[in-house]
């Protein structure tokens, strides 16, 4: 049978409800696809933001880059403690892939000027200062722009506002007691152990600080550090025992009030005053053909306003105003140096009779027991210049500088090298009757440099000792005393053995030490150093941590800076005053004896200061700079 067909109007309700269902669906599918649409846009638009908050943090982070690139070239630029016009025109954006540097700018803000440092290590000292400005914009590919403003501190420290500065590895050991003012800073490692040390300043290194020698492993419990309020607090604590930088920081502000500063400070090396590359010895070395303004600007030799040459290759005959001793039979047929001067334009220039009175030859004028040389000097006689200045500004000498050009003994005749007798030629400097200077004066030379006498006493003037290495010769020095007697001279003139001639050679076994007299020197003192050559405590080092070592490796620290040749005790200790700064930026080259504790004995040493350096109209002649860069801010541009 057929089933019974549904009503119309049934049938019409089931179509119209599958229509309303694909309508229904219909729209379901577009509302989801205006969502998914909207959601597609909506991520689109969050990675274009995205891409280009990204490529503006880069193109900033570039900007910053270009920033920080200047500031490394003004540290060096401001290395001979000078920012040049050229210098900072030179200044040059690093190369980073995908950018240029559309807007880069270093300039001047303001002129320089003297100020005092207010905060960091070196709080307290002053400084000539130059406030710069560096801009820096940098652009990549898609035009994304982004910029910065650094704004720095260039400043030019006087280095003789220091009261110890080392650019190596500083260490005092002192034996007689030493109270120290004045500020302490070494570029290297800091080595402090002594019975009896007192430091009234701040000790700065951007290094380590260890309470022990160098040498070997002695530690003595009687270094002390002043703290704000002038308590001289023990120093129990070092680099190796605190090796945290937190811990370390805490444990010296907690005693020192923050007073000794290693690199858990974040100290920066104090920059030497010389163009990047050019070692530190080249401060006192003689003017020379290929210097460039830069090496002109710093060294010694381009600063003197008198330029002495002591010059071997032309020898003249012995003359007695211009020799101190002969020592031969045939004195006559003795040769001696050419000595010559020159002066800036304007500046009167003794004469030959008068240079010779000022600056005398010595052969083997005396003996130094430390580097085992008779010495030939230059002696220089303060008096005799003195009284040819005689207060003539046309003549006044603010920096002397003495250039010598030794030749081979060989070359010389026999009575010349029978005045020789230990067969090489030590040249050296020495000044005399110091007591009292006609003005303000620096004395430099790159060969060793001996004070004999109380140097600057008499109405103090600002002065500086400039050499290879210091050496005091105190107000008891006797040439006689200290130089084999003239039937040693004579018994050796013929001497031709490779070997010392035996006279000489028993005259040094039998060599002793003369008592000191009491002696000051008011002088800053810039000159090397002899170095102990590395850590006992390091597994590379041969040195044990014993006394194996100790008299020929032992360096002889800063109380041994400026050298002693004599027995500075009559009873009681002599007193050596000195009063100045104690400057050693690099190893002495000539001067270059170890120290080994058979050549003297120690004074006791009243050493401070001169805290007339602190005003800068009262500095030496010729005072280099040590350059410190610091950032005060930094902006966006745009």
């Amino acid at each position: 049978m057929r089933p019974h067909p549904k009503p119309l109007g049934e049938r019409r309700s089931t179509a119209d409800r599958g229509g309303l269902a694909l309508v229904a669906t219909l729209i379901v599918l577009a509302v989801i696809g205006l969502v998914v649409a909207g959601a597609v846009r909506a991520a689109m638009t969050s990675l274009r933001a995205s891409s280009l908050d990204y490529r503006e943090a880069r193109a900033f982070y570039a900007a910053e880059a270009g920033a920080e690139a200047a500031l490394s070239q003004l540290k060096i630029a401001l290395q001979d403690g000078v920012l040049e016009d050229d210098e900072l025109l030179n200044i040059e954006p690093p190369e980073l892939e995908g950018f240029d540097y559309s807007a880069f700018e270093v300039e001047r803000r303001d002129t320089a000027v003297v100020e005092d440092i207010t905060d960091g290590p070196y709080q307290g000292l002053y400084a000539l200062t130059q406030k710069v400005d560096i801009s820096s914009v940098a652009e990549d590919a898609n035009g994304t722009l982004s910029g910065v403003v650094l704004r720095a501190k260039a400043q030019a420290i006087p280095i003789f506002q220091f009261g110890v500065f080392y650019d190596d590895d500083l260490e005092a050991t002192n034996g007689p007691p030493m109270e120290f003012v004045g500020r302490v800073h070494a570029n290297g490692n800091i080595y402090l152990s002594s019975a009896n040390a007192w430091y009234r300043e701040p000790i700065t290194t951007p290094n380590r600080v260890f309470h022990n020698r160098k040498d070997h492993n002695r530690v003595l419990d009687g270094v002390y550090i002043y703290d704000a309020n002038t308590v001289a607090v023990p120093l129990l604590f070092d680099s190796r025992s605190i090796p945290g930088d937190e811990a370390f920081k805490a444990e010296s502000c907690e005693q020192f009030d923050c007073r000794l500063q290693s690199e858990a400070f974040d100290v920066d090396s104090l920059k030497l005053p010389l163009p990047a590359g050019i070692p530190a010895y080249e401060l006192i070395t003689q003017q020379q053909m290929g210097d460039g303004d830069a090496e002109k600007s710093v060294k010694f030799a381009w600063k003197a306003d008198l330029y002495v040459t002591v010059d071997f290759t032309n020898p003249r005959a012995w003359n007695s105003s211009c020799s101190l001793t002969k020592d031969a039979e045939d004195e006559d047929n003795v040769l001696i140096p050419t000595m010559t001067a020159k002066r800036p334009a304007g500046k009167s220039v003794p004469g030959q009779s008068q240079l010779c009175r000022m600056f005398r030859w010595q052969w083997s004028g005396f003996y130094d027991g430390r580097e085992r040389e008779l010495k030939d000097i230059v002696q220089i006689d303060i008096d005799e210049i003195d009284a040819w200045v005689a207060g003539d500004t046309d003549r006044q000498i603010d920096i002397i500088y003495v250039q010598i050009n030794p030749p081979a003994p060989a070359t010389f005749n026999m009575e010349t090298r029978g005045v020789i007798i230990d067969g090489s030629i030590d040249p050296a400097i020495r000044v005399v009757d110091a007591d009292e200077l006609p003005n303000r004066m620096t004395i430099a030379s790159e060969w060793p440099l001996y004070v004999r006498g109380n140097y600057n006493v008499t109405t103090k003037k600002p002065s500086a000792l400039v050499g290879d290495g210091i050496t005091i010769l105190s107000t008891a020095w006797d040439d006689e005393e200290n130089r084999p007697e003239d039937d040693v001279f004579e018994d050796c003139s013929d001497h031709t053995a490779a070997t010392l001639c035996p006279e000489l050679d028993d005259w040094y076994s039998d060599w002793t030490m003369k008592v000191a007299g009491e002696t000051t020197v008011n002088a800053a003192i810039l000159a090397g150093h002899w170095p102990t050559p590395c850590d006992w405590y390091e597994p590379t080092c041969p040195a044990d941590g014993s006394t194996a070592y100790y008299h020929d490796w032992y360096g002889g620290g800063i109380e041994n800076f400026p050298r002693f040749l004599e027995r500075w005790r009559d009873g009681p200790k002599v007193v050596f005053h000195y009063l100045g700064a104690l400057i050693s930026p690099f190893t002495s080259l000539k001067t270059d004896g170890t120290w080994n504790g058979s050549y003297y004995e120690p004074p006791q040493r009243d050493w401070s200061f001169d805290t007339d350096f602190r005003r800068p109209g009262n500095l030496p002649p010729g005072t280099p700079n040590v350059g410190n860069v610091i950032r005060t801010a930094m902006r966006e541009a745009f």
